[in-house]
């Protein structure tokens, strides 16, 4: 449990079902949710749609720095992006896809050295997809192409590196460290006709600890599926609900049920600690979304796939995403219409309260921001697609 006082406004008594206070001159903030516990210990959550923070005093994002160009060929003309990282003293790094290697900029946006190359070397790259400082204070990359995890101290120097199982890649990857130093990697569990995965929990020097089953989709997704002697492709139903999970900081499990706005906390045993949901009002599927639909099945139906059109739903999903910062607080990106598109997030207290909404003034991409005291750093694009980072406080009236 988190201590209360971290609430935006601190309050000399808390309600199950309301949260309010007030001083002189300011707004109560009020919750209007409910909160039970089942027998078995499980937290139940529930919110309205109305959001904790009065109306003109939520939190907002100011963005104060920006790094990217769109032509030149300096260190900050970004291909892509794909982890992001931030050390003690504000300096902000980046995997740089497309040239295998680490940018690392000041706080003032300025570079100060690049850290790798392509290759298969001691300090080079061949798919490295994480970048993460570890609880010693070196810098940890995730070469699973290499079947390494790179080890580089806080100026750059490589200092050794790791074996750790390879051979396959997932984007986001869905290891890393938590916050009590404990180690996660993903290893394959071959099944019939796919493939599914399994964490197992590392000390910091590798001894692994123990196995930990992954959250598993309670329902069965159909998916539209061509067979034939040599292949086996299978394409997504467009806007059909789904779900996804993630690795906390803090070391437990969240899984997040799209269709239902709905999510659930696990530890490492698989026990629910705690879910929560929101009420909301799913937008429709409109003709133009139709239109996007048709274009990004267009391969599976050259292939020679047949799609059942009548099997796209009326109504999108809620959410799309979620990710953490560092206080324990969860932000989830709703589905929203096309022009929003992760441009809105939804926040949420560590024990499940909506707090509200935040606009951002810019459109958000992965990899998933880094929000570290009061403040994000974040991935975004522009009209064009070109990738920037972006520092932002964040303002909390």
């Amino acid at each position: 449990m988190t201590n209360r006082l971290s609430l935006l406004i601190l309050c000399a008594a808390v309600l199950p079902a309301a949260l309010g206070c007030g001083t002189r001159g300011e707004a109560a903030a009020t919750w209007h949710g409910t909160m039970d516990t089942l027998p078995s210990g499980q937290i139940v959550v529930h919110n309205t749609a109305e959001p904790m923070w009065p109306e003109g005093s939520g939190w907002r994002l100011v963005e104060d720095l920006r790094i990217g160009t769109l032509e030149g060929d300096g260190p900050d003309l970004f291909g892509e992006i794909r982890s992001l990282e931030v050390d003690p003293a504000g300096r902000i790094l980046l995997l740089e896809a497309q040239a295998n290697e680490i940018r690392v900029f000041e706080a003032d946006g300025s570079h100060i050295r690049t850290i790798g190359r392509d290759g298969g070397g001691p300090g080079e790259f061949n798919y490295p997809v994480l970048l993460q400082f570890g609880p010693e204070g070196n810098l940890w990359v995730v070469d699973p192409q290499n079947n390494r995890l790179s080890v580089f101290d806080s100026a750059g120097t490589y200092i050794e590196g790791k074996y750790a199982l390879g051979g396959f890649i997932m984007i986001p990857w869905p290891g890393g460290f938590d916050h009590g130093g404990s180690y996660y990697a993903p290893v394959p569990l071959p099944r019939d006709d796919d493939f599914g995965i399994a964490l197992v929990r590392f000390d910091v020097d590798l001894n692994p600890l123990d196995t930990i089953a992954i959250p598993e989709d309670p329902e069965e997704r159909e998916g539209f599926e061509l067979r034939n002697d040599d292949s086996h492709l299978i394409a997504g139903i467009p806007f059909q609900p789904g779900f996804r999970w993630r690795l906390a900081p803090n070391g437990t499990l969240w899984g997040m049920l799209d269709g239902d706005y709905r999510f659930f906390q696990l530890t490492l045993q698989g026990d629910t600690l705690r879910s929560f949901t929101r009420e909301f009002e799913p937008l429709p599927v409109t003709e133009a979304d139709m239109d996007q639909a048709r274009e990004d099945l267009e391969w599976f139906i050259n292939y020679g796939g047949n799609v059942d059109w009548s099997k796209i739903p009326d109504h999108k999903p809620a959410t799309d995403d979620f990710f953490f910062d560092d206080e324990g607080n969860i932000w989830v990106i709703p589905v929203t219409m096309a022009d929003k598109d992760w441009q809105v997030v939804e926040v949420f207290d560590p024990e499940g309260r909506y707090l509200g909404r935040i606009d951002l003034p810019f459109r958000l991409t992965r990899p998933y921001p880094v929000i570290r005291n009061g403040v994000m750093y974040a991935v975004v694009e522009d009209e064009m697609e070109v990738p920037y980072v972006v520092r932002a406080r964040i303002e909390k009236p």
